[in-house]
């Protein structure tokens, strides 16, 4: 949230206890961690969840999943049978993308999913149609009516809402295309795969997939730089990389120039040929990947679906429901 206006950190202590455990008490989520659905890695095993479930797609984002609270003036999300009041008690899924047009910056909100609506629980419904159908008709369209009628004033707020587009998976193929990425305004990032009749799922949800090109793969560590001694072993600093939710160091790499001075950040890193090279320091993130997301961007990275490898999959194996795979019918015969 840096960087737009209008938007302020939650403090109050009493009210944060508040909100969090309201977000887990809608998610049905237990563990201390991020309660949101989190997608894993592509790999050559996992892929094969789209050749037996209807699976929908759309582009990935760059950006991370935070569990801290803002306060936001001037946005209002009303009622569909009257837009005089406000929606209460729910809970939405999404992403907050940067876009940027002839020179200027515009923050939107891309809802993608939804937990809660007005009170009632809908994560146990389909995500395709009917999520999706939730976040259109109880969200964009009211605010639409809104808009159009004067109660909601955009030009206040400090940020867009718009519904994230998801498609059929045989659709993959246009996020990937030059074409897209122009128009988009914000860096893409890769695919989601997301199961079009599963509920919501909260932690780690291992239907939900992500794809990113090979060279895309990463990890995000915090890094401790450290003294390695040992008999026979000449001292040398060296920088120790830490995942979330796993005390050990996850892995270590050579102490470079490039981060002797980012003790305790956290650093975005990729694997080449077998070691760990530092790509950038990640100022957005306050926490290290989980294990389970370092895992699984691992087993990525070694075992890797490329472009063609997934779109060709997509094309040869993708689920076909019995409809899809019925001959077409017969032509209308022009004899009288």
């Amino acid at each position: 949230m840096d960087g737009i206006t209008g938007v302020q950190p939650v403090f109050d202590e009493d009210l944060l206890h508040k909100l969090d455990k309201s977000a887990r008490q809608y998610c049905k989520f237990k563990g201390n961690v991020f309660p949101g659905s989190q997608p894993v890695s592509m790999d050559t095993e996992n892929i094969k969840f789209i050749q037996t479930r209807p699976y929908r797609v759309s582009w990935k984002a760059d950006g991370t999943r935070d569990n801290n609270f803002f306060k936001v003036h001037n946005l209002r999300f009303v009622q569909r049978d009257d837009l005089d009041k406000h929606i209460v008690n729910t809970l939405l899924d999404g992403e907050m993308v940067i876009d940027k047009h002839q020179g200027m910056s515009y923050p939107r909100y891309l809802v993608y999913d939804i937990v809660r609506i007005n009170d009632v629980d809908v994560s146990t419904h389909a995500f395709y149609p009917h999520r999706l159908q939730y976040i259109e008709n109880e969200i964009i369209k009211p605010r639409h009516s809104a808009i159009m009628g004067g109660k909601i004033d955009k030009s206040k707020e400090p940020f867009s809402i718009r519904a994230k587009i998801f498609y059929p998976v045989e659709k993959a193929k246009s996020f990937l295309s030059e074409k897209f990425s122009n128009q988009l305004g914000h860096e893409p990032d890769g695919l989601i795969f997301q199961p079009s009749e599963d509920p919501y799922k909260a932690g780690q949800c291992i239907e939900v997939l992500k794809w990113k090109p090979p060279s895309h793969n990463s990890v995000d560590f915090r890094l401790k730089i450290a003294l390695e001694t040992g008999e026979g072993i000449l001292r040398r600093k060296v920088g120790q990389l830490f995942v979330g939710g796993y005390d050990p160091p996850f892995a270590t790499m050579r102490c470079t120039r490039d981060i002797k001075e980012l003790d305790n950040k956290i650093i975005e890193c990729r694997l080449e040929n077998d070691n760990w090279v530092f790509m950038r320091e990640r100022t957005d993130k306050s926490f290290p990947n989980r294990v389970e997301t370092a895992w699984s961007v691992y087993n990525s990275i070694k075992n890797p679906i490329t472009k063609e490898f997934l779109l060709d999959f997509i094309e040869r194996y993708r689920y076909r429901s019995d409809d899809d795979m019925m001959p077409p019918p017969p032509r209308p015969s022009n004899r009288r």
